[in-house]
């Protein structure tokens, strides 16, 4: 309700707020997966609304990637391979490819590369992703999303369920992605997290925005009142 802001080329802008307070939904439009009813965004000059609506697919070709929050239910298929969960969503890239058939081989050698890069443990293509540990299925979903070199990336509780190793790995990861100059929207309920990555703070209560802070001025205080529904001023 209300939402406005803007999201700029080498930033995090962190989305604070206790789980359920609309930041679940605004990621889900932003990325496409749901269609907005009123209002409207703008990714450089295309503006998407209730008649020009976006989708998953477009998103990507305008260089949003997008890091659910739920990496089961909707970054993974647990039942697939390693190899063919990281290229959902990316099927038809030339070198994967050809329309309605894929390259094995050159998905597997893709796959390992990625795990490497990433540090995926064990680094092998051939595992069904229920196989790997809640953090190695996270660096599986981010290494597919931050390997087509984003131009914005949308990012729902990067670290919800992962050691301590993969969390310093993830959150490295994302800050030289900012310094490389992607735009990253980072939703966390993780308030240590938010205070960590975040250049700018934005805090939604009961799916509004009571105010955004930047980094330097924020504390553990302010935002907490605003999650707690008292405006910031």
């Amino acid at each position: 309700k209300n939402v406005t802001f803007d999201l700029h080329a080498g930033e995090i802008l962190g989305i604070a707020g206790i789980a359920g307070n609309g930041q679940s939904e605004l990621l889900s439009v932003l990325s496409g997966v749901t269609l907005p009813n009123t209002g409207s965004f703008k990714i450089e000059e295309y503006l998407f609304d209730s008649k020009k609506t976006p989708s998953p697919k477009l998103m990507r070709e305008l260089g949003v990637s997008h890091v659910p929050e739920d990496r089961h239910s909707e970054g993974l298929v647990l039942q697939f391979q390693a190899f063919e969960s990281v290229i959902l969503g990316y099927e038809n890239d030339k070198k994967l490819g050809n329309g309605l058939f894929t390259k094995p081989d050159n998905i597997q050698a893709y796959c390992s590369q990625l795990q490497e890069s990433f540090d995926v443990r064990p680094q092998n293509p051939l595992l069904y992703s229920s196989q790997f540990s809640g953090g190695n299925q996270q660096k599986l979903v981010l290494s597919r999303e931050i390997s087509s070199t984003p131009k914005i990336l949308l990012v729902g509780q990067p670290t919800r369920g992962v050691d301590i190793g993969a969390i310093e790995f993830i959150h490295k990861t994302l800050i030289g992605l900012r310094n490389s100059g992607c735009a990253i929207l980072l939703v966390s309920v993780e308030l240590e997290e938010i205070l960590t990555l975040s250049d700018r703070i934005l805090v939604m209560n009961s799916g509004e925005i009571m105010g955004i802070v930047p980094r330097i001025t924020a504390t553990k205080s302010i935002l907490g009142k605003m999650m707690a529904g008292i405006p910031f001023e």
